[in-house]
Parts: C-alpha cells; sequence; structure tokens
C-alpha cells in the first residue's frame, strides 16, 4: 500500500511552484497567531499543555500543603519563532478541500525521498525532522514531550486530528534541543501579547519535486482566483491572504535567519522520517 502526503492549495500557482521545488515553511509563531476559524490557525501551536479537569494540583513541599487552582494549565512553549514546519495531511478528501478552501492538492508520493530532497536543500547546521502529528487531550498528563520541542512542533490537540497531518520540522538554532522549553503556569483566557514584527518565513529552494508528485484537481471546486476575473468575494479574500502571505517570493529571509543562527551551529540531525 502506497502512503502519501496531501498538500492543498488555495490557488494553483503555488502548487506549481511547490512542484517546481519551493516549499515554503512558516514558523510555529505564524500559525499560533494565524487568523482563521481554527481551520490553519491553533493559539496553542509550539505548545505541551496539561489542563486537568478538575483544576491544577499543587503541591507546596517546602510548606507540606496541597492545594487546587481551578481554571489554570499547565504550559510548556517552544522557541515558536526559531522552529520552522511545513503542514501536509495523510488523507485526500473533498471535506479537507473545503476547509482550506482549495481548488488542487499535491499528492507526494514518495515521503522519503521529499523529505531527504528538503534536508538537503537545508544548511548544514539544520536540525530536521519529518513525522506524523500526534493528537492529545489537554487533561492528559505524564507526557515526555513537555521537555522535546521535536515532540511539541509536532502534537496538536485533538479538536484538530480531522488535519490528519504529517509535518516537516527544522531549526537553524538550538530551539529543538532537549528541555528547551519556558514552563508556565497560565490561567484560562489569559491574552497572547500582540506581535510587533512579522512572523519569520523560510523558502527551502529544493530539486525539481516534479518525478515524486502528483497535481490532483477537485470536481466542483471554487476556481482559482488566479484564472479569469475574480468576484467581489474572491478579490476580498484574496486581498486577505496576501496579507497573511506577503513577500513569498523566491528570496530567502536571510535578516531573520541569521539573527537566530548560533555562530557555532551543530551536525545536522535527522529522525522519524519514513
Amino acid at each position: 500500500m502506497r502512503h502519501s502526503l496531501f498538500k492543498y492549495f488555495f490557488e494553483r500557482k503555488w502548487a506549481e511552484a511547490f512542484l517546481d521545488g519551493q516549499v515554503l515553511f512558516r514558523s510555529l509563531s505564524y500559525f499560533r497567531d494565524y487568523e482563521d476559524e481554527s481551520i490553519r490557525s491553533d493559539q496553542n501551536e509550539g505548545v505541551a499543555r496539561f489542563r486537568p479537569a478538575g483544576g491544577m494540583v499543587v503541591n507546596n513541599l517546602t510548606q507540606g500543603t496541597t492545594f487546587t487552582l481551578p481554571g489554570h494549565a499547565f504550559e510548556s512553549v517552544a522557541k515558536q519563532d526559531e522552529i520552522f514546519v511545513f503542514c501536509a495531511s495523510k488523507s485526500h478528501s473533498d471535506e479537507r478541500r473545503k476547509k482550506f478552501e482549495a481548488v488542487v492538492c499535491v499528492e507526494v508520493q514518495n515521503i522519503k525521498g521529499f523529505c531527504e530532497r528538503i534536508k538537503a536543500a537545508l544548511p548544514a547546521s539544520a536540525t530536521f525532522y519529518g513525522r506524523r502529528v500526534d493528537y492529545y487531550r489537554d487533561s492528559e498528563g505524564g507526557n515526555p514531550r513537555w521537555a522535546l520541542p521535536e515532540n511539541i512542533a509536532t502534537s496538536k490537540l485533538s479538536t484538530y486530528a480531522w488535519q490528519d497531518e504529517y509535518r516537516l520540522v527544522f531549526s537553524l538554532t538550538n530551539a529543538l534541543t532537549f528541555e528547551n522549553v519556558n514552563p508556565r503556569l497560565v490561567a484560562d483566557g489569559a491574552a497572547h501579547p500582540p506581535r510587533q514584527s512579522d512572523h519569520p518565513k523560510y523558502l527551502v529552494e529544493a530539486r525539481s519535486l516534479r518525478d515524486i508528485c502528483q497535481l490532483r484537481e477537485f470536481k466542483g471546486a471554487p476556481r482559482s482566483p488566479s484564472l479569469g476575473k475574480p468576484s467581489g468575494q474572491e478579490r476580498s479574500r484574496a486581498k486577505q491572504r496576501a496579507a497573511m502571505r506577503a513577500g513569498i517570493t523566491k528570496r530567502i529571509c536571510r535578516d531573520r535567519i541569521e539573527s537566530l543562527c548560533p555562530l557555532n551551529p551543530g551536525p545536522l540531525t535527522s529522525g522519524g522520517v519514513l
């Protein structure tokens, strides 16, 4: 049985660019702050979260007391600006097409080959992983993901399980090293501070992917905004998307990436590639 990945695109031109080897990675912080109805956005992106239904039980070892904090969660937060991800799905369905507002998708028919081409196009200092996303309930405790940024980057709450996601993950810093996280106790409803700068991104320019991929079009899918004269609604949506995806070009955002790179990067490591 062949195992494939499916990348959904809302415009055919981005699918063609992908087939030519232009693979855009976004930071975890981008998906954390993305504004939609929890389709691509996830406010817990890059966060391992534990919120017991009955509240957080706190043991004060100094005073020998135990008490419960209702409406609180314990979180372990990875370096969201320094970890880059490329998201695809293990499933091809009309449900996903509708939710992603896709007009086409690309089937990656050789996952191992795809991962190898991406890794080969990254700097030698990169730490790279390719793996299936693990879905969990925030009431679950006792999972080692708390200390493992690579597991945090490839884990999501079970409400996103419909995505059946597979991720390629890399970092040019030590952001994926053991225990490089920020643990915190947060109250329900705590707001994330507004961002004052652009989200980091990284365009990987790999060799052509056309020999290991197939373009798939959906019957009855909405017409791509790039074909013909768009309607007013399509123009409005295109403007919103353009605002979120401004700056997608062949030029890598070197200024942001280089500011994050360590002076003495470690060796390239890999793991979890199918």
